[in-house]
């Protein structure tokens, strides 16, 4: 994944302006802070913040907005304290209090983000973000019923939230064309005043509703109208991620990296899960994460971040060209990080799952860095896959490529390209897991995966869906189901609308859509 995609996936929330009482001149120096930290100076906006502590000012905002970029730095404890401190200067200020939520999620504490959506809803009723926010949480709890609840209220009480819209859209599945939801979506829709993101929520809605009622024409139109909509926000070209991927297979060959003499870290706790985004990463994990022995990191951008990192980063050279401009301790000291940052996850469990998508593209720094781990690789029909990419509406900006059916394809090309060579460079140090296959022989398959892992069978693992941990992922209402085939070839179903996408994809077998 090119750099420009890897952005946070959390924007920084506007600092608060102090409403305490302070002297002129803490005021206006709290002020500057407030710009500088608006204009992105994070250094100088923490300064200040610290100084006016050191003077005793007791300000809520200023404990809160100091918290705000503990948090976009990742000091997350250091963040909940200060929340907190703000919380107890004023327990109204409302900032505070959706500030310590976000942190809470960020850190996986998914039950305690809840809890302070609650305290905040319980005074401030009508924050329907905050609302929503909750609700996405109870969803990725597994409680839909509960987040139902709120998304209904929403959608009732401020009609023109089409965030609600759309995330109800993937909970409920529609059985009747007079669903009086579709009617509600369809007269905002008519709305002309409505605004760009807002047609997107809906035009993804509808989508999902006329595919559940088997009406494909007029699903691929409205998923069509979003994914224009969505494509038409971004400047995103393939030359980047070509660039990538010429760069990452030119360097890393099986002689440059034996040469390198790298040990790596020994540890075997890190799985990772990779492949294309909605190739069945979410499922794969989901099953491991259901062994009493691991614990499910969901997507970590840790490897990915270390490898553009103070350790590997050199001055005018392109990610990892070339490779023997690296020292020996600096893949190691990536994987000791990494180790280090995982840890911090689960200090109990043996294993941890790593289901970053786009980690196949750092497979040869994971080899190098930490040898031992597994690395299990989701693979999935070229059409499946990339009709179910064009059918989401990705929460981030990392997936600029997935709003055009032509680029879709070929993405899906430079991952298949890449997958070949590291096959080719590390022969038997992956483990392919077929979506299809894995659909219709379970138990079998399961159990492979699971002996890949080095782990014993246990039957939860057969029971997945009957898991309660978190799923943060497009995939959370797929997982909470036992397993399906359903999804399996559904592009037939759109086969007269995906004609760029099998022009797109180089294999002649896919071009006119008609063979696996």
């Amino acid at each position: 994944m090119s750099n420009k995609r890897r952005k946070s996936r959390r924007k920084l929330r506007k600092p608060a302006k102090p409403r305490q009482t302070m002297s002129q001149q803490q005021s206006i120096r709290m002020q500057q802070a407030v710009q500088a930290q608006s204009a992105g100076n994070l250094a100088f906006a923490e300064s200040a913040y610290r100084a006016l502590i050191a003077e005793n000012v007791k300000v809520a905002a200023l404990y809160s907005n100091l918290g705000m970029i503990c948090a976009r730095t990742e000091r997350l404890a250091e963040a909940r304290n200060l929340y907190k401190k703000a919380l107890a200067i004023d327990p109204r200020f409302p900032d505070a209090r959706m500030h310590l939520a976000s942190a809470y999620e960020q850190a996986g504490e998914t039950e305690k983000a809840i809890s302070c959506y609650q305290k905040l809803l319980s005074r401030n009723p009508g924050l329907f973000t905050a609302r929503y926010l909750m609700a996405n949480q109870l969803k990725a709890r597994g409680k839909l019923e509960e987040a139902v609840e709120h998304y209904l209220r929403i959608m009732q009480e401020q009609p023109a939230y089409t965030q609600a819209h759309f995330t109800y859209s993937g909970v409920h599945k529609y059985e009747d064309v007079n669903d009086p939801h579709i009617d509600s979506m369809l007269e905002l829709y008519r709305d002309n005043s409505l605004g760009t993101d807002s047609r997107i929520h809906l035009s993804f809605a509808l989508a999902k509703a006329f595919e559940d009622l088997k009406d494909y024409p007029k699903a691929f139109h409205y998923l069509k109208t979003g994914n224009d909509l969505r494509y038409g926000k971004y400047n995103y070209i393939i030359d980047g991620d070509e660039a990538l991927n010429d760069s990452i297979i030119e360097s890393f060959t099986a002689e440059a990296m034996a040469g390198l003499g790298v040990e790596g870290q020994a540890s075997d706790r890190p799985i990772f899960i990779v492949g294309m985004p909605r190739s069945g990463t979410t499922l794969v994990e989901k099953i491991l994460a259901s062994h009493s022995e691991v614990h499910g990191g969901g997507e970590l951008d840790y490897m990915y971040s270390l490898g553009v990192s103070e350790f590997l980063r050199k001055s005018g050279n392109f990610l990892f060209r070339p490779l023997n401009n690296y020292s020996r301790k600096a893949f190691e000291s990536v994987g000791e990080v990494y180790l280090e940052k995982t840890g911090r996850l689960d200090t109990q469990a043996s294993r941890i799952t790593d289901k970053l998508p786009f980690n196949f593209q750092m497979i040869g720094l994971i080899r190098l860095a930490l040898p031992n781990a597994r690395i299990i690789h989701c693979v999935r029909d070229a059409r499946d896959t990339c009709l179910s990419i064009y059918k989401q509406n990705f929460s981030t900006e990392n997936y600029q490529f997935a709003y055009d059916l032509k680029t879709v394809g070929q993405f899906h090309n430079l991952y298949r390209e890449l997958m070949a060579h590291w096959h080719r460079v590390m022969p038997g140090a992956i483990y392919d897991i077929e979506y299809e296959s894995l659909t219709q022989n379970p138990e079998q398959e399961i159990r492979k995966l699971l002996s890949a892992c080095d782990l014993e069978w246990q039957d939860a693992c057969l029971d997945f869906h009957q898991s309660r941990g978190l799923v943060k992922t497009a995939s959370f209402y797929q997982v909470r189901q036992p397993m399906y085939t359903s999804s399996v070839r559904l592009w037939e179903q759109y086969k007269e609308f995906l004609q760029p996408l099998f022009k797109a994809l180089n294999d002649a077998d896919h071009q006119n859509g008609s063979k696996e």
